[in-house]
Formats: C-alpha cells, structure tokens, sequence
C-alpha cells in the first residue's frame, strides 16, 4: 500500500548543505482512513488473533469511528480478507517475462511471504478461523485465494496452448505444485530449512515434468 503523495505546496527552506528541502506547517500528513485501517488489521491479528480482532478494537487502533469501517466493509470478515489480500499482493500473477521466468517468480515471492515474520504470527489464527468460520471461509476464498488461482492456471492454459508447455501438463496440478511445497516448509515439522537455492531447485522439478 503505498503512502499519500506530499504536498508540493508547502515552503521552502535549505538545509545545511544547501539542498532545498519542504518546510512543513502544522501536523505530518496521516495515511488515508483506509490504510490505517488495513494496517491496524493486520497489526491486531498478529497481535491477538481473529477473535480478539474486533471491529471496535480495529476502529480505535486506526483513530477511526466504527461507521467509517462499515462504509467500506460490510463485515469483519470481509476486512480481513481484504487486509490479508494487501499483506499477500505480491502473490498477484505477473504479466511480463516468459513462463519459466514467470513461475520462478512465483515460488520466490511465496518463499519471501512465508518468511515474513507478520505473516508467520497472522497465519495459524486465519488457518483455524478458515475452519470453523464458514463465512470468513467463503469471503476469504472468493476474494483471496479463487482470483489468484485462476489467474495462475490461466497463465498455465495459455503457456501450454503456445507449445510453452508439454500438451499434456494438467495446469491444475501444476498449480498445486507450484504452492504447496513452500507452504509445507512453513509449518513447524522438523523439515530441511529453504535454502538460497530452494526457488530454483523446486521449479527445476517442476519442469522436468513439464517442460515440452
């Protein structure tokens, strides 16, 4: 998310070695309503978890009324997926670069994530919720996780129809290849640490068996 632009209209003063700098009036400029609000989301859940990250508690870590967050979320649960969305964007499909440039991307920016320190505090609390919330389950699917999986193996179909791919790759395996082996490194079962290597060792598999 990025941060509001600044005011070009502000004086200006030099500093010390001449460089001309603004000089602001009043009280820094704060993030707009919105991003306050997603970061005060995501900052609760690692925090204290799903439960304890109420609608109340995340208006008053933003310094915002509750009405405010209505008129953009009908729900809590639809907050958090939208802040989980933010936290997760770099998991967006690129639309640049070959089909092996491309999924090596992908496995990195899946490494990157789980090795974000806030997203290994947030992820057990939202993986127990996803399982007795039915309705954060289906908000989180619908706008989280189903776009991005059919972006991908739309991405895999048109790889495989322009001969990128062998014609027989089953795209929805390939998906599934792609995602769940970094995620079974995330968990806490004894397994080999990832290496610096691990994006290129994994997708170097992956392509053996699919490469045309």
């Amino acid at each position: 998310m990025g941060l509001p632009d600044q005011d070009i209209s502000q004086p200006v003063t030099e500093s010390r070695d001449g460089e001309r700098q603004p000089r602001r009036r009043g009280r820094p400029r704060r993030a707009s309503a919105g991003e306050a609000i997603l970061a005060a989301t995501l900052g609760l859940l690692a925090e204290r978890g799903f439960q304890a990250t109420t609608i109340e508690a995340i208006a008053d870590r933003a310094g915002v009324g509750r009405n405010t967050i209505y008129r953009r979320w009908s729900s809590k649960e639809e907050l958090i997926a939208e802040a989980l969305h933010e936290l997760t964007s770099d998991l967006d499909v690129d639309d640049a670069g070959d089909i092996h440039a491309r999924l090596l991307e992908r496995i990195r920016d899946l490494v990157r994530l789980f090795s974000d320190p806030l997203f290994g505090r947030i992820l057990p609390g939202v993986l127990g919720e996803l399982q007795r919330n039915p309705t954060f389950a289906r908000v989180y699917a619908e706008r989280v996780v189903q776009p991005r999986r059919r972006a991908l193996v739309e991405l895999l179909t048109e790889a495989r129809e322009r001969g990128e791919l062998r014609a027989d790759a089953d795209v929805e395996h390939v998906a599934d290849l792609l995602g769940g082996p970094p995620f079974l490194r995330l968990l806490p079962l004894g397994l080999p640490p990832v290496g610096e290597r691990y994006a290129e060792e994994l997708l170097d598999t992956i392509w053996g068996g699919i490469a045309p």
